[in-house]
């Protein structure tokens, strides 16, 4: 059976009429998931020292009472506050919204200022290595992960407990 021309020309404009109606939604789509992605930027503010938290300035003045601070930034990371502290001779110190540091972090070859470190933590330390320095201590969900100053990784549990070490 044959179709007259005129219906074979009005199907092929219904059919063009869906696949760009089709292609079009699917491009607002695109562009929806693309604003969602903006939402979750990070929002980084400059401040001042006496804008942290009383609990990361008290940190400050007992563990880095000589050093000079380059920079602080307050961040919004996904909903979640950070402050993160800069000093001139490359330490860094990341803290919560509560002033409770999450990340100290020396510049290489370098070690944490002493009493950071959990006790338990450093008791194994002090057995297990001799002449060790902590590069970098960071709290995780599950503990504590440590950075000796060697280059050697191990975890630690929210107890202090040895874990295992990064491969």
């Amino acid at each position: 059976m044959l179709l007259p021309l005129n219906y074979c020309f009005i199907m092929n404009k219904k059919f063009r009429f869906v696949v760009l109606l089709f292609a079009s939604l699917m491009m607002v789509g695109t562009m929806m998931s693309c604003s969602d992605d903006d939402n979750d930027k990070d929002i980084e503010t400059a401040i001042t020292v006496s804008n942290l938290p009383q609990k990361a300035q008290t940190f400050i003045t007992d563990y880095y009472p000589m050093a000079k601070v380059l920079s602080v930034t307050k961040e919004l990371d996904h909903g979640v506050v950070l402050y993160d502290v800069d000093f001139t001779d490359g330490q860094e110190i990341v803290f919560n919204a509560d002033g409770e540091w999450v990340e100290v972090d020396a510049p290489d070859g370098h070690s944490i200022p002493s009493g950071i470190i959990p006790s338990a933590i450093e008791e194994y330390l002090n057995t297990n290595y001799q002449n060790y320095g902590v590069n970098d201590i960071t709290r995780t969900a599950d503990g504590y992960e440590v950075e000796l100053v060697s280059g050697v990784d191990m975890f630690f549990d929210a107890q202090g407990d040895f874990i295992r070490f990064d491969n």
